[in-house]
C-alpha cells in the first residue's frame, strides 16, 4: 500500500527613482501620533511566462532487455489558454529516454508592460496490463528549488522522476534524497546537466537507493527547473493506480482543499488517507481534518513529532466517506503530501495531492478532460468567489472555512476571483477507475507589490 520546498521561478526587475524631500522647518509630532517612514508600493511590470508540462504518460521496465528502459506508454489530452480568450500553441520539448510523442512548454512574452495571463494543464487515463488509472497535473513554472514528496520504491512500485528545463540555458541540477538515513546526494546526481528546451525522466530507485519512502529535494543553477513525478503501483499481477504530483515549496502551514474519502477506502483494510512531511530541523506538526458539507465537522488536531531531514508518515485513518481539507501546521516550514486512494481491490486508482497555497489575486485555471472535475475552495473567512469560463460566464460562489465544492467542464479554463481575500483550492477528479487532484496556483506572471522606502 502506498504511504506519503518552490512556487515557478519568474524573474522580476523592479527599477524605483528615489524621491528626496527637503523638510524647511522642524514641527512636532501631533499627540498619539508616531513618525513613519515614507514608502510607495510599487508592482513590478509582468516577467515572461514560462510553463513546462509533464507530457505523454510514461512507462518503465517494458523492455525485458532492459529493466530501466523508459518509453512512452500513450499520450496525455492538453487544455490550455489565457484571459483573454485566445488559445495558445505549445512548443515541444526534448525528452531523450523516450522515443515518441514529447513533452511541452508554453512561452508567453509580456507586451508594453503587459501580459496574458496563461493556464495549461494534461491528464490520461490507462487501462494497460502493467498501468492503470488517471492521472492530471498542471503545467508549471520552473523553479530553483523544489521538492518531491510522494515518492515510493518499493516492491511494484514504479516512479520515474521528471526534470525539465523549459529555458534557452543549460540547468546544472542537484537531488539530495532524504529518507531514514542522512541525506544524500547519489553519485551521478550532484551535478546533472539538462540542456534547453529538454525534460530528463529518471527512475526513482535509481536516485532514492534503498529508500522506500524518500523525499527529494530538487536544486537547480545555471536556469531553474520543473520536477515533477509520475507514479504507478501493481499489486501481485493486478494495476492498482497511475498518479502525476507537481513539486512542491516549504511553508509552515500546508492547506489541501478537496481530499476525497471514498466508500469504498473508508470501508477497506488500510487508511483512505495518509500524510507525509519533512522538516528541515525537528519538530511538532498539527494536523487537521475539517469535512465539508454532510460531513462538516473539524477531527481532532493529531500533534505529529518529526525529527529533522527525516520523512515521517501519519495515517488519517478514522475519516468517514466525504471531502475534506487538510491543514499542516508546522512550528517549522515543512513539506508534504497526501495519498488518497479508491479502494484497496481491483480496479482502483490512488493520487497524491500537492498543497494548495494561498491565493489572493485573480488567476487562471485550466481544466483538462477526466471525469467529474469538481473546484474545492476553502477560506478563513467567508467570501465570495467569482468564477468566469472562457465564454465570459461568470458565476458567484459562496466559499465557507469549511470548504466549498463546484463542479467544472472538463477541457476548458476558468479565471478565479476572490477580490483579494486569501483562498485555497484544488480540482478534484473521481471515477470509478480514476482519482487525481491539481493546486489552485496564484498566477505566475503576476508580481507581488514591492515596497519602496526613499533614500535618506
Amino acid at each position: 500500500m502506498r504511504r506519503a520546498w518552490g512556487r515557478g521561478l519568474a524573474g522580476v526587475a523592479v527599477s524605483a527613482v528615489a524621491v528626496a524631500g527637503v523638510l524647511a522647518g522642524a514641527l512636532a509630532p501631533w499627540p498619539g501620533v508616531a513618525g513613519r517612514a515614507a514608502s510607495v508600493d510599487v508592482t513590478p511590470a509582468p516577467s515572461e511566462t514560462l510553463l513546462a508540462c509533464d507530457g505523454p504518460v510514461l512507462a518503465l521496465g517494458r523492455d525485458a532487455t532492459a529493466a530501466g528502459a523508459i518509453s512512452v506508454a500513450g499520450p496525455a489530452d492538453l487544455t490550455a489558454g489565457t484571459a483573454s480568450g485566445a488559445v495558445p500553441e505549445p512548443e515541444p520539448l526534448a525528452q531523450p529516454a523516450a522515443a515518441g510523442e514529447q513533452p511541452q512548454r508554453f512561452v508567453q512574452v509580456p507586451v508594453d508592460r503587459s501580459i496574458d495571463p496563461i493556464a495549461a494543464a494534461s491528464s490520461a487515463q490507462r487501462s494497460d496490463d502493467d498501468l492503470t488509472g488517471f492521472a492530471a497535473s498542471a503545467c508549471r513554472a520552473p523553479a530553483l528549488e523544489s521538492w518531491i514528496v510522494g515518492g515510493d520504491t518499493g516492491v511494484g512500485e514504479s516512479d520515474i522522476l521528471l526534470l525539465a528545463n523549459p529555458t534557452d540555458a543549460t540547468a546544472t541540477v542537484e537531488l539530495t534524497v532524504f529518507g531514514a538515513t542522512e541525506p544524500v546526494t547519489p553519485p551521478g546526481y550532484g551535478g546533472l546537466s539538462i540542456p534547453p528546451a529538454t525534460q530528463v525522466a529518471v527512475p526513482l530507485a535509481g536516485v532514492a537507493g534503498a529508500e522506500a519512502a524518500p523525499v527529494i529535494r530538487v536544486t537547480a543553477t545555471g536556469s531553474p527547473v520543473r520536477a515533477a513525478l509520475q507514479s504507478s503501483l501493481v499489486r501481485t499481477l493486478d494495476p492498482a493506480g497511475l498518479d502525476r504530483q507537481s513539486a512542491v515549496t516549504s511553508a509552515s502551514r500546508q492547506v489541501f482543499a478537496g481530499v476525497v474519502v471514498t466508500e469504498e477506502a473508508a470501508g477497506g483494510d488500510g487508511a483512505p488517507v495518509i500524510l507525509r512531511l519533512l522538516g528541515r530541523g525537528g519538530g511538532t506538526a498539527s494536523i487537521t481534518a475539517t469535512g465539508e458539507g454532510e460531513t462538516a465537522s473539524d477531527t481532532a488536531p493529531i500533534e505529529v513529532p518529526y525529527e529533522a531531514d527525516h520523512p515521517v508518515s501519519v495515517e488519517l485513518g478514522d475519516l468517514p466517506a466525504g471531502r475534506y481539507t487538510v491543514t499542516v501546521t508546522g512550528s517549522e516550514p515543512v513539506v508534504a503530501a497526501v495519498w488518497q486512494t479508491t479502494g484497496f481491490g481491483q480496479d482502483v486508482d490512488f493520487a497524491w495531492q500537492t498543497p494548495s497555497p494561498e491565493v489572493t489575486t485573480p488567476t487562471l485555471m485550466a481544466v483538462p478532460d477526466g471525469p467529474e472535475p469538481t473546484l474545492h475552495l476553502t477560506s478563513p473567512a467567508e467570501v465570495d468567489v467569482t468564477l468566469t469560463d472562457a465564454d465570459g460566464r461568470a458565476s458567484t460562489v459562496s466559499v465557507s472555512p469549511e470548504g466549498t465544492s463546484v463542479p467544472l467542464d472538463p477541457g476548458t479554463v476558468y479565471t478565479v476571483d476572490s477580490g483579494g481575500t486569501p483562498i485555497h483550492g484544488a480540482v478534484s477528479y473521481l471515477g470509478d477507475v480514476a482519482i487525481a487532484s491539481i493546486p489552485l496556483w496564484p498566477d505566475p506572471a503576476a508580481p507581488e507589490p514591492v515596497t519602496v522606502y526613499p533614500s535618506r
